[in-house]
């Protein structure tokens, strides 16, 4: 697996800013979890507006994102569900990967997508 930085993608931000606020999250800073759902969603809007549609299988994979952090409301599984949210960003930042797209991807609607 190699290494991917895109500095010049505006998608490779998104994920680096959620990255950051959610280790800085589970470093004690109790408002990142609230700030990584506003970043989530707020990615989430972007591509839906960019795509405008929620088949779109990058929205999909953000809509999917924000939603499980959405969890962090419930303080009994946040720092769990943000740390496999931390893996998930790391892996797409980083490596472009995503566990979410290969759930997706095996969905009825998204049959035969490359993720």
């Amino acid at each position: 697996m190699q290494i991917k930085i895109s500095p010049n993608d505006l998608r490779w931000w998104f994920w680096l800013v959620t990255l950051l606020v959610i280790l800085a999250a589970l470093a004690g800073w109790t408002t990142g979890y609230y700030l990584a759902i506003s970043v989530s969603l707020v990615h989430a809007l972007f591509f839906l507006e960019e795509t405008k549609s929620v088949k779109d299988f990058e929205t999909q994979v953000r809509l999917a994102y924000f939603a499980l952090t959405l969890l962090g409301f419930w303080p009994n599984v946040r720092f769990v569900v943000f740390l496999l949210l931390l893996a998930e960003a790391l892996m797409i930042a980083f490596f472009d990967r995503s566990f979410i797209a290969r759930g997706l991807k095996r969905m009825p609607w998204n049959r035969g997508h490359a993720a």
